[in-house]
């Protein structure tokens, strides 16, 4: 027979929708001592796993502020492309609301779009495929930058011969 009874404290989800929906959420977010974990190799030993695993669990709390801490070890001490795509996409969602839009380019400050160029350019010569292909549609359709359509296909003829 099934327990229809919500307000038994053995039910797996209570009947207050909130909660449950709280549940459901964090049903795959990591513990905190995974988190830790997570930090600790990201800055010892640049673990591109656990550099992943932490711009997962930042990306969904739109946490933008930890996820440029260990995007820019990851950039900075193990020169790692895809922390040069992260520490950008940060950058830009930290300036506009904690929303990643590559338009938003545009209306930087000078200082954070200098900076945030800066690492896609890193990243493109780190031939980190994204920051190549964000830098291309950069170029290409002028966002924040003039536009250069001869960038662009350098961009994208370096990404077709990879």
């Amino acid at each position: 027979m099934e327990n229809t009874d919500t307000n038994n404290t053995n039910s797996i989800l209570p009947d207050k929708p909130d909660t449950a929906k709280i549940i459901i959420d964090t049903a795959s977010a990591f513990n905190k001592s995974q988190i830790e974990e997570f930090k600790k190799n990201v800055i010892k030993k640049g673990d591109q796993d656990s550099f992943v695993r932490l711009v997962i669990h930042y990306g969904n709390l739109s946490n933008y502020e930890e996820q440029y801490k260990y995007a820019l070890i990851m950039a900075n001490k193990y020169n790692n492309g895809d922390g040069c795509n992260i520490v950008f996409m940060s950058i830009i969602a930290m300036n506009n609301n904690n929303h990643f839009n590559i338009n938003a380019l545009a209306i930087l400050n000078k200082k954070a779009k200098s900076e945030a160029l800066r690492y896609l350019e890193k990243g493109a010569k780190l031939n980190d495929i994204n920051c190549m292909s964000m830098l291309a549609e950069i170029y290409r359709n002028g966002i924040g930058v003039e536009k250069d359509v001869k960038k662009a296909d350098k961009l994208k003829k370096k990404m077709e011969g990879m």
